[in-house]
């Protein structure tokens, strides 16, 4: 027993330095500001200015020393609308991104783990390797492939030059020479999607992996087509799967600040360009680790509602 404690210490110490540490650090900034020292100035008998502090002392200099004190003042600008606003998109492009990586997503686990599907391993590792890639090089990657003179575009140009009926067809539709893919929401979501997707096929290639293959020849010993053995039994055993997936798109792309600027183009802000801004150049720690909390509460608040959902989901497999 006292061997297996002692097997805990090098994780609790590495919980307590690397989770506990800064999540508190995170907590005080939040919820306090800086502030002047307060003083009062002193009219002195040779017409210079004095200044009296807090505790009675008098200094001949202009205070310039600042001091934490605790406050809500950053919360009430966190509900500004301005900030609501883009706490709103930010969630409403991290649920359009996990909801295009789950259609996209469960779809390929599906035939990485068909019976007849040959070589799923080095299939899965080319869907891997993109993420051996610098997260910046693989998005500009794409900004390469979309932007005003990149390769779609020089390929639209080259396709209307050699069929004159497609660039009619073009034309007709509103497609101009060049056409903007870049720095709109549709590319903030595009890049998102690109770089998280192989985080959805993951888990519910793993847990379909596992199903127990008994189960699907009884459903077609019972007389069950492909879809009702995939409604009743594929389905339901891949919910957590899929609700794992769903967590590990959701969550980053809620917080992401790079896509959203680089293909973007700071059209698009979301509410992590917001928190990166006042970490950085505004240099507004408190605020950023206030609105950092706001982002935590609805991360929280998202997972936990997937946890209970996943058990209702556990329970109802049992029972089928």
């Amino acid at each position: 027993m006292k061997k297996n404690r002692a097997l805990i210490v090098p994780f609790a110490l590495w919980a307590f330095l690397f989770i506990l540490v800064p999540l508190a650090l995170i907590v005080w900034y939040g919820v306090t500001v800086e502030e002047s020292v307060p003083y009062t100035e002193i009219a002195q008998a040779d017409g210079s200015v004095a200044y009296r502090l807090e505790d009675g002392s008098v200094v001949a200099e202009r205070p310039w020393q600042k001091r934490t004190v605790l406050s809500i003042t950053n919360f009430k600008r966190m509900l500004e609308p301005t900030y609501l606003r883009l706490l709103a998109r930010s969630l409403r492009v991290a649920l359009v991104t996990t909801l295009v990586c789950l259609l996209l997503g469960y779809p390929v686990s599906l035939i990485l783990t068909g019976r007849d599907f040959k070589h799923p391993a080095l299939w899965l590792m080319l869907i891997i390797l993109p993420m051996w890639m610098n997260f910046l090089l693989r998005t500009y990657s794409w900004m390469s492939i979309l932007e005003n003179s990149g390769i779609l575009n020089s390929w639209l140009a080259g396709l209307r030059e050699a069929a004159p009926a497609v660039d009619r067809l073009l034309n007709r539709m509103g497609i101009e020479d060049r056409v903007i893919f870049l720095y709109n929401e549709k590319a903030v979501v595009l890049g998102m999607v690109y770089n998280y997707l192989p985080f959805m096929i993951m888990p519910i290639y793993t847990v379909i992996e596992k199903i127990d293959r008994s189960l699907l020849e009884a459903a077609a010993d019972l007389g069950a087509n492909p879809v009702k053995s995939f409604v009743r039994v594929t389905l339901p055993y891949s919910i957590p799967g899929v609700l794992e997936g769903i967590t590990m798109v959701f969550v980053p792309s809620v917080t992401t600040f790079v896509v959203s600027q680089l293909m973007g183009g700071g059209k698009v802000p979301l509410i992590g360009d917001i928190i990166q801004n006042q970490f950085g150049k505004s240099s507004d720690w408190h605020f950023g680790a206030t609105l950092s909390l706001l982002v935590m509460v609805v991360v929280l608040a998202f997972m936990g509602t997937l946890n209970r959902v996943d058990k209702e989901d556990g329970e109802e497999v049992r029972i089928f």
